[in-house]
């Protein structure tokens, strides 16, 4: 049976776009790259050329509007989002769109709304990029928990060094795996000195960023951020009543999975059930899990946010920025 065609149009088509996106698209039997609009006419008509769309837009407005567009892919700056976002969906197009979705929790529940005015319509936003942590291994995460190998949750310690903070971005997966925030602690250490210079020109300040939150469950989470070590690394460590659990994305120990027991302290490799084994080899693509989604496959992986969550990152974010400011715990929304 030949795959339903999804014609998409792209508004913003920057870094990763055409080195992840759009490059994924083309390998999706059934869709059609229509039609892109960047913020130059130069620049819209090299991507055209370089990945084939049909033809390029003079703006966001004439890729919305297209009758021949049925998803759009949406990579502009985050102040743009909202007003565009709410433009998309209203008129009927499916939506994938880059982090960071919103500049504040405020314009991020302006698009819960318009997703939830236009329940047809798929809106997604686009993991924030860790090697396949978030997408990949979330099966992995979820079954191990459901099987009781460390009872009930009591802590949870969450660990990485990346160039920039990105606390929602950590906050996301500990919010679908453990259960709902009620407050927050927050803290920085800024060090006095000279910052680092990347490739882009941007600066890499050396700093320290934590975070205690207390879930609704009584258990607590600590996020450790560090951009001082280097490198992309991540883990998850887990502390429940009968046992404990380590997990680890970046370097050699991506995927792994370990577990002590209660009564021991030599942490073992978690045997995971072969049917996950074997889906955790191939990687899942976003835009395969989006493009499934719009066809009306299945739903798209858990992995990848909605519009609410991306609201609830926004609202733990700035409730950690105005902890630390005021060097106080601050209630999160619904507390």
């Amino acid at each position: 049976m030949a795959e339903q065609t999804v014609r998409i149009g792209h508004i913003g088509a920057g870094r990763w776009s055409k080195n992840v996106i759009l490059p994924a698209l083309k390998q999706i039997p059934g869709v059609e790259l229509v039609t892109v609009a960047n913020s130059s006419a130069e620049s819209s008509a090299a991507v055209a050329e370089h990945f084939g769309f049909a033809r390029t837009a003079a703006d966001w407005r004439e890729v919305i509007e297209a009758s021949d567009v049925d998803a759009v892919i949406l990579g502009t700056r985050t102040e743009m989002h909202a007003g565009v976002v709410e433009a998309i969906l209203g008129a009927g197009k499916h939506l994938l769109m880059m982090n960071a979705i919103a500049r504040n929790a405020e314009e991020a529940a302006r698009m819960v709304e318009a997703s939830a005015a236009a329940p047809r319509q798929v809106a997604l936003v686009y993991p924030a990029v860790f090697g396949p942590f978030y997408v990949k291994e979330d099966a992995a995460m979820t079954a191990v928990l459901e099987s009781g190998a460390v009872g009930d949750v009591m802590h949870v310690r969450t660990s990485w060094q990346t160039p920039f903070f990105g606390l929602g971005s950590m906050f996301e997966p500990c919010h679908r795996w453990f259960g709902e925030h009620a407050r927050i602690l927050g803290w920085r250490k800024q060090y006095d000195v000279p910052p680092t210079i990347t490739p882009e020109g941007r600066e890499i300040r050396p700093q320290v960023n934590l975070a205690l939150a207390e879930l609704h469950s009584g258990a607590t989470i600590a996020y450790e951020h560090s951009t001082i070590a280097g490198g992309a690394q991540a883990r998850v460590e887990v502390f429940g009543t009968e046992g404990t659990l380590l997990a680890y994305a970046g370097g050699q120990d991506v995927g792994g999975f370990f577990r002590a027991s209660k009564d021991g302290n030599q942490l073992q490799p978690i045997a995971l059930p072969p049917d996950l084994e074997r889906s955790l080899t191939t990687p899942l693509p976003v835009e395969a899990e989006f493009i499934a989604a719009v066809r009306g496959e299945r739903a798209a992986a858990a992995a990848i946010p909605r519009f609410v969550e991306g609201l609830h990152m926004l609202e733990f974010t700035e409730a950690w920025s105005a902890s630390r400011d005021a060097g106080a715990w601050r209630d999160l929304p619904g507390a």
